[in-house]
């Protein structure tokens, strides 16, 4: 029996300052409309609930800005990816711009996405030792997991980090961390080990997703 042609296409977008407080929901029922206003042929799921088949690849968390999030739509027909990125970025609020889109052939699945790239900026009570957090083995804190808090060392979970000062007590803080299914690391709990190591209070922390990694890459 002859499978049938699926026309899934990956969408890479950027999300600014202006959304980045939006929930998970609210912003999954943005994109949904963004796709109707684009008259995009999306297809749907069967049943008596239909929905649109989108998969967003790495939800960002609340208060995070991003320049590499992605999703993959399926659509009804194969369509110009030229013009999915105009007809949705026209479509799309303030704060959303549409990079591109590719149609899904050998692109890795989300399943498969090992690593997330952070820059953040914070502002300290006091000065910090900027070599300190980043050279330290072993910092153990306590972590939610399915079957509640647990005790674990954050650096375990940090590929790499870099701090550094950028004068009058405000900071620089890059990271690779780990995302997606199998392991996650929120970056904001990054923040506050990093604070609570140096008895220290953070203020005005802005972070930024740069990228994306997946297993292998």
């Amino acid at each position: 029996m002859k499978s049938e042609t699926k026309f899934v296409y990956r969408i890479t977008y950027t999300k600014g300052d202006s959304v980045k407080y939006i929930s998970h929901l609210d912003f999954l029922r943005c994109i949904n409309r963004s796709f109707k206003r684009a008259k995009i042929p999306v297809k749907y799921s069967q049943g008596f609930n239909p929905h649109i088949l989108l998969n967003i690849g790495l939800p960002c968390p609340v208060g995070v800005s991003s320049e590499c999030e992605m999703l993959d739509i399926e659509l009804k027909c194969e369509m110009d990816p030229a013009l999915i990125v105009k007809n949705l970025d026209d479509a799309m609020p303030s704060g959303i711009k549409i990079l591109s889109a590719e149609r899904k052939t050998n692109h890795p699945d989300f399943f498969d996405i090992e690593f997330a790239e952070y820059d953040i900026t914070f502002v300290s009570d006091k000065e910090i030792d900027t070599e300190d957090f980043v050279n330290e083995e072993c910092v153990m804190i306590e972590k939610k997991s399915k079957r509640g808090m647990k005790e674990v060392n954050i650096k375990e979970f940090v590929k790499e980090m870099k701090l550094e000062s950028l004068g009058d007590k405000k900071y620089a803080l890059n990271c690779i961390i780990s995302a997606g299914n199998k392991l996650n690391l929120k970056p904001d709990l990054l923040v506050s080990s990093v604070a609570n190591y140096h008895t220290a209070s953070f203020k005005d922390i802005k972070t930024v997703r740069k990228k994306i990694f997946f297993e292998n890459e």
